[in-house]
């Protein structure tokens, strides 16, 4: 069997050079020191980055200062010290000025066989619109429930009402068969009551 040739000291960081440049999500390419090696297009499309500004820099220093976070640094940090893959770790990014961003990051640090070159891998996931969202969503049932609790209490108050004077006009009515009827019509209305309770209860349970 013919003896494989030799794989090329360059090839790992090549593919890994590939894999960024080909990259639709935004992704670094980083070094030991945290220096940007590559960036994707589309890293540098959404955080408004010129390309030529990007590569050669320290990930901290990219923009205007805004990537300089105390938890990415030690995500990097930690990443690059070990031999393990730190779960994705979601940040608030603050430009100055603009509309604070959540990330969620993920680094893992490639496995070159060579200790003295430390290479990782950066993904960076804005999920601010999905994160705005689900407060939009909360902020809606939330709203709901209480629209709820106060449509039940109205009309827990109104059969109450509706009850008192049945049962009032049932104890001064004019004959028996009046006075029968009024009781059963009270009697008909607590039992609605009793039911719209326990509507209400499992309704609120829900929301």
């Amino acid at each position: 069997m013919a003896a494989r040739p030799p794989i090329h000291p360059d090839a790992p960081l090549r593919l890994a050079l590939s894999v960024v440049a080909a990259s639709t999500a935004p992704l670094l390419l980083l070094d030991g020191e945290l220096t940007v090696i590559a960036a994707s297009e589309s890293f540098c499309h959404r955080f408004a980055l010129d390309p030529s500004e990007v590569t050669g820099r320290n990930v901290l220093a990219l923009g205007a200062g805004e990537w300089n976070v105390p938890q990415l640094r030690s995500l990097l940090n930690a990443t690059a010290s070990r031999n393990i893959r730190i779960p994705p770790y979601e940040l608030e990014m603050k430009g100055n000025g603009a509309t604070p961003r959540q990330l969620v990051l993920t680094a893992e640090k490639l496995d070159y066989g060579d200790p003295d070159h430390v290479r990782m891998l950066l993904t960076v996931a804005d999920v601010t619109d999905a994160r705005q969202s689900e407060k939009l969503k909360d902020d809606l049932l939330r709203e709901k429930g209480i629209l709820l609790q106060e449509v039940q209490h109205r009309v827990a108050n109104s059969l109450q009402i509706i009850a008192s004077v049945l049962l009032q006009s049932a104890r001064q009515g004019p004959s028996e068969e009046i006075r029968h009827h009024l009781s059963d019509a009270h009697n008909r209305v607590m039992s609605v009551a009793a039911i719209q309770r326990q509507l209400a209860a499992s309704s609120l349970s829900d929301v």
